[in-house]
């Protein structure tokens, strides 16, 4: 079994998938807040569902926004927040023409 289709046990003993395979990164970022408002942040992990993300000070985040990733080229995905620990966030990417909540 490979790394991308280990699965794990879930709390009711059932089994799920594990998650698409993360690859550690460190590429700039800049959260949307607004028309005018950007919040620089760093991406250290990236998956094709979604990221994690370091900010320079804990800030609340709202449940969706647009996400600006410098990488070898420049890219704007909206995504959706899965959890917040301080400065640390976890995202999702969303589906192209999904609907912010």
């Amino acid at each position: 079994m490979t790394d991308g289709q280990r699965e794990a046990e879930g709390r009711a003993g059932t089994v799920r998938p594990r998650s698409p395979r993360r690859h550690r990164v460190m590429q700039q970022g800049r959260i949307v807040l607004g028309p005018d408002t950007l919040l620089p942040c760093v991406v250290r992990d990236l998956s094709p569902a979604g990221a994690k993300i370091v900010l320079s000070r804990p800030i609340p985040l709202p449940a969706s926004f647009d996400l600006v990733i410098a990488a070898h080229d420049l890219r704007t995905v909206s995504v959706r927040l899965r959890w917040q620990r301080g400065e640390v966030a976890g995202v999702r990417f969303a589906p192209a023409g999904d609907p912010a909540p």
